[in-house]
């Protein structure tokens, strides 16, 4: 379920200077000369047309295909939660459900295809601003990290059209100027996978009835209406769809008979917004509309299914002005109203991180299908201002509210900076967090509808140090405590009928360092090292465990080289600690199979998978024949060949029993060669 986040723009991102000049004479007494003069006008309302110079390296990053979310994983603090398969990121210690997602201001349905790419273009994304913890008030309704995706200004220019292909997925993207003042761009992309596995196909017991699509779209229309004033209108929209036959003599047909049958999953998200800006002499106010309308429909098994769709409207608006003196002071507030249609037939399950053997949570077949609305409002303030010329200080407060769990909160924040000299600054940052519980855990029937929000505490603090015109470090240590975190009920519960209870907290630490090398004489680098620890504690046992996400060490090193005007070359490695994962111990007879069998697990998250090793090497072609204006990138995954295992699994293949227990390691990408094209006329 979409929560409320919002995002606001600040004045000084919207300042360039107009400079015009004129000459005239002046004598003295001993000598005439010619003096310039310089007269600088101020114009807030630019155009920001091109991305950021940080935005272009995380595209031209190797192996990414020019995807920008994908490149996240190559900073410090982030982690695949599904290895190479996919999955969301996991940030410090926290799951992916914590993360807040959101485009140009308003929140986003969902960011990731089935098959782990992003839905964006790459050709649109003008900045990406990525905060692993302590963010300041104006974000809301995460406990994670903030992924805050900007889209660039349509350029002025004649009408443009850019067409680029892979293997994994082709696009066209059109942009240009329909009238003074007046610009769009228009992107559709479409995914290839359907042609390497086809419908019909069959692969250990499981054939491909619905071949996987995937498609994205973004449009923006953009009035520059004055020297002061923008008006932005926006469309965005990602589907996915898949479906296959499992059948009794899969591994996931033999593990849970429940699942035997044909299985589709369906999902897309649409969005609509206008935005509208107004730069003044002392002032920057936002107000944005927006409508999100996200689906999920999945069916498998003998008739079981899950469809919901959730309808979002929001009203987003901010003001940021320095009228008083050495303050920049932002508020903002936003009122959001969400409508959760759903209807489900499914075997229940209550399972949460913590649970080692979600089979042994197995309950009745249940049905229900309701309407929700859940209004959700949320205000902020912010004070940022100068102590001394070289100590600055944010104060933030920000308020949440929502209709559902009937609970209200009052969230400080504040962030520190001290700049020790003119190439060293000291930060420290801090606030209080919180977030919706997941939709299923809160629903009737499936969770429990007084399920209170989840609560967290960040802390960090760092040094950032500029050691000369190319070199620069960040080092930074940070804290997270969890509170109020799900439960599954079971026997230790005071009531288990509740399906779900507040009662688990965590914690996270760890240390992370940045050093990276600016462009110069064709290349550029950067390089990230991780700590961290993490835990769960279940406050009904009191038993405290590693998180199933828990990395010590996570290593990453990224280098790009401009070779000449027509080569360039990139490289990207990563090494990190094997993930944990929960052993299986024996096996048991499953009572509602008997002639199956289910494992038995041991300590949870107690084992450690070998660790991670990855290099991903590319090379860009830019001098194509016939004139043509475009590129083409080889690249090269898993370069090494590296087995990455990503889990063990129980896999019944005929002989076990009791006694003997198939288990398999589930490996990751296997060396990969890439092409891909994109022309543009």
């Amino acid at each position: 379920m979409n929560k409320t986040i919002t995002i606001v723009a600040k004045a000084s991102m919207c300042m360039s200077l107009l400079v015009s000049s004129k000459s005239f004479a002046v004598t003295n007494d001993t000598d005439e000369s010619e003096l310039e003069v310089l007269t600088i006008e101020g114009q807030r309302n630019i155009l920001n047309t091109e991305p950021t110079e940080e935005t272009v390296k995380l595209l031209n990053i190797a192996g990414i295909d020019g995807d920008p979310l994908t490149a996240v994983f190559s900073l410090p603090g982030v982690l695949y939660a599904g290895g190479d398969t996919g999955g969301g990121p996991a940030v410090r210690g926290s799951s992916p459900q914590d993360n807040a997602f959101f485009i140009d201001s308003m929140p986003a349905g969902y960011i990731y295809h089935l098959f782990g790419d992003s839905v964006f273009n790459k050709n649109i994304v003008q900045d990406f601003n990525f905060q692993a913890s302590s963010f300041g008030a104006q974000y809301g309704e995460a406990t994670g990290g903030i992924f805050d995706v900007k889209l660039r200004d349509p350029r002025r220019q004649d009408i443009k059209f850019t067409l680029d292909a892979s293997l994994i997925k082709t696009g066209i993207f059109v942009e240009g100027s329909i009238a003074e003042d007046h610009a769009f761009y228009a992107s559709y992309r479409r995914s290839l996978i359907h042609l390497f596995l086809r419908e019909g196909s069959d692969s250990d017991g499981i054939t491909i009835t619905n071949a996987p699509i995937s498609d994205d779209y973004q449009t923006k229309y953009q009035w520059q209406i004055s020297k002061n004033q923008k008006l932005t209108i926006s469309a965005l929209g990602a589907s996915d769809d898949a479906g296959a036959n499992i059948s009794s003599l899969s591994e996931e047909g033999r593990i849970q008979p429940d699942l035997i049958g044909d299985a589709r999953i369906v999902t897309s998200a649409n969005s609509q917004s206008i935005f509208y800006e107004y730069f003044g002499n002392k002032i920057y106010s936002s107000i944005g509309l927006n409508q999100l309308v996200t689906e999920d429909r999945s069916s498998f098994g003998a008739g079981q299914f899950t469809d919901g769709k959730n309808t979002q409207n929001n009203l987003r608006t901010s003001v940021t002005t320095n009228i008083v003196p050495y303050h920049s002071i932002t508020f903002g507030f936003d009122a959001q109203r969400n409508r959760f249609d759903y209807a489900f037939d499914i075997i229940d399950y209550n399972c949460t991180e913590i649970t080692p053997d979600c089979e042994s949570q197995r309950g009745d077949r249940v049905q229900g299908n309701d309407e929700i609305e859940i209004d959700v409002i949320g205000a902020y303030l912010i004070d940022s201002f100068y102590v001394t010329d070289a100590f600055k200080v944010e104060i933030g407060t920000r308020f949440e509210t929502d209709s559902y769990t009937d609970e209200s909160f009052v969230h400080p924040r504040i962030s520190l900076a001290w700049m020790l000299n003119s190439t060293s600054t000291v930060f420290a940052k801090g606030g209080v967090y919180s977030r919706f519980p997941d939709g299923e855990q809160a629903l009737p029937t499936l969770g429990n509808p007084d399920l209170k929000p989840f609560l967290a505490n960040h802390y960090s603090a760092g040094i950032e140090n500029d050691w000369n015109s190319l070199w620069s470090s960040k080092f930074e240590i940070y804290y997270k405590q969890l509170e109020d975190l799900p439960r599954a009920t079971d026997d230790l519960s005071p009531d288990p009928s509740l399906n779900y209870t507040n009662d688990v907290s965590g914690e996270s630490y760890g240390a992370e360092l940045l050093i990276e090398r600016q462009k110069q004489n064709g290349w550029y680098a950067w390089a990230s090292f991780s700590y961290s620890k993490s835990d769960r504690t279940d406050e009904l046992s009191k038993q405290t465990t590693r998180y199933w996400l828990d990395t010590p060490w996570v290593l990453n090193m990224v280098a790009n080289y401009e070779y000449s005007a027509d080569w360039e070359f990139g490289a990207r490695f990563t090494a990190r600690a094997g993930a944990r994962y929960t052993p299986i111990v024996s096996l048991r007879v499953d009572p509602n199979f008997p002639d199956n069998f289910l494992p038995n697990y041991g300590e949870l998250n107690s084992e450690n998978l070998p660790n991670y090793v990855r290099l991903d090497l590319q090379a860009k072609y830019s001098r194509l024949p016939f004139d043509l204006n475009g590129s083409i990138t080889f690249a090269l995954l898993n370069a090494l060949g590296s087995d990455n295992v990503s889990g063990y699994y129980y896999l019944p293949d005929g002989t076990e029993s009791l006694t003997n227990i198939p288990i398999e390691a589930e490996k990751g990408l296997e060396i990969f060669p890439s092409i891909g094209i994109e022309l543009h006329f």
